[in-house]
């Protein structure tokens, strides 16, 4: 369909504000005067002739003139990312690079629950996507749930369904396996049980250990699986972890063997106590911004997102995996959390990373805008301390106090004379009437 710039005024809030759209639309909210908006304009061109021979729509909005379609999709900043229809609307938070945008259209807007019949059926999906669940034997409850996580996260994984005994078969003996290519995967998966639920990720397959008909439970573990183990850090990569209850492994530095080491061992999940993703980070800002404190360059953190601890290693001479088997274990000295201590040393390490350096760049600038209000607020402090110790000001005090009594005195001896007055005339005219 290609790229529409603007979208015509007749029927858009109607179209975008009321209506559920059919086809996907790919829709960047924007303003006139945002920066950032203006620097995608030339990506968007490209995304919308990507896909210009796919079902989707591109189009961008002013949403300071269509407020009823930007209230609708809770626009809070420009610009804002939206892929909108086939009853779903998915946020966008990853770089605004054209395959980066085309991949989401496209993979946001395919087919739920798609069929596996056949093994070829399930070779192209792993083709397409790093992270595949395939449900078999659930019932239509289960079917129900799974349509409505996928309709979340079908622009991170794929969620299929298996028909076909010869894709996945039946072994209660059957545990985690590894794969060794995904894309001569053929009919080796097995499961223990039906119904059952597996994920296959990082050349590995996984089982749900829990019931499949619980459906609360599926979808957060759905939800918890849906990215690869081994991944390289940025804000668009790091920040949907934080809000799973798995523990985050950094590694931050440039050391390529260290780096291998991170991916063997995310590969190994099986034989670690407890879930973990690893993440290769080589700039501190991601790193530090998250624990806040300063870290080392080719140090081990291992994070959890729940309680907001960690734990820091910087001995290049300990494995990962010892460094993951200690924090296991629960021998590890884990620092941060969300205590009072933690909470002001997180204040402090904000002032020392955000503001001291603007005093270094910016010296000028700085001392007008935190030295001179607080000199003024001072000035005026000790000129209301100085005021009531200056002898100068006791003594025009006192004279003004001196003044107003003899004022006082005055004023009494006046009206003294006035009723003395008055009490002679009333006595004259006492004797007039005698």
């Amino acid at each position: 369909i290609g790229i529409i710039i603007t979208i015509p005024s007749s029927g858009i809030n109607a179209e975008y504000g009321e209506n559920t759209l059919q086809e996907p639309h790919l829709v960047m909210f924007y303003a006139p005067w945002c920066g950032h908006c203006k620097a995608l304009y030339p990506t968007w061109y490209e995304v919308g002739n990507k896909l210009s021979r796919h079902p989707i729509t591109v189009a961008r909005i002013d949403a300071t003139v269509y407020r009823t379609a930007a209230e609708k999709y809770n626009v809070r900043g420009f610009p804002t990312i939206r892929l909108i229809g086939r009853d779903r609307t998915l946020d966008y938070v990853g770089d605004r690079t054209t395959k980066a945008l085309t991949d989401f259209a496209l993979k946001g807007s395919r087919p739920l629950l798609p069929i596996v019949a056949s093994p070829g059926k399930l070779r192209d999906i792993r083709r397409s996507d790093d992270v595949v669940f395939l449900s078999l034997g659930t019932s239509e409850n289960t079917r129900s749930c799974l349509e409505l996580v996928a309709a979340q996260v079908v622009h991170e994984a794929i969620i299929a369904k298996v028909t076909n005994s010869d894709v996945v078969k039946v072994d209660p003996k059957s545990t985690s396996k590894r794969v060794n290519d995904r894309t001569t995967l053929r009919s080796d998966l097995s499961a223990s049980k039906s119904p059952a639920v597996l994920v296959l990720k990082d050349s590995n397959v996984y089982e749900y250990a829990g019931n499949p008909e619980e459906c609360l439970l599926l979808v957060d573990w759905i939800k918890s699986e849906r990215f690869a183990a081994f991944q390289v850090g940025s804000y668009p990569i790091i920040h949907p972890l934080l809000f799973l209850k798995y523990a985050i492994v950094f590694y931050y530095g440039k050391d390529k063997a260290r780096v291998q080491e991170l991916k063997d061992v995310s590969a190994q999940r099986q034989l670690l106590s407890g879930d973990f993703y690893f993440i290769h980070v080589d700039q501190a800002e991601y790193i530090e911004n998250l624990i806040s404190a300063f870290a080392d360059v080719d140090s081990i953190i291992i994070y959890d997102p729940e309680n907001e601890q960690y734990a820091y290693t910087h001995d290049p001479s300990k494995s990962i995996r010892e460094c993951v088997k200690e924090y296991s274990s629960g021998k590890a000295v884990l620092y941060g959390g969300t205590g009072f201590i933690a909470g002001t040393k997180k204040v402090l390490y904000r002032l020392a990373s955000n503001v001291l350096p603007m005093f270094y760049d910016h010296p000028f600038i700085m001392g007008i805008v935190i030295i001179i209000p607080i000199g003024l607020i001072l000035l005026c402090c000790c000129d209301e301390t100085r005021s009531k110790d200056d002898p100068i000001r006791q003594v025009r005090s006192s004279q003004s106090h001196m003044e107003l009594l003899f004022s006082e005195n005055n004023d009494q001896k006046n009206k003294d004379k006035v009723e003395g007055e008055n009490e002679e005339k009333d006595e004259d005219k006492e004797n007039e009437k005698e």
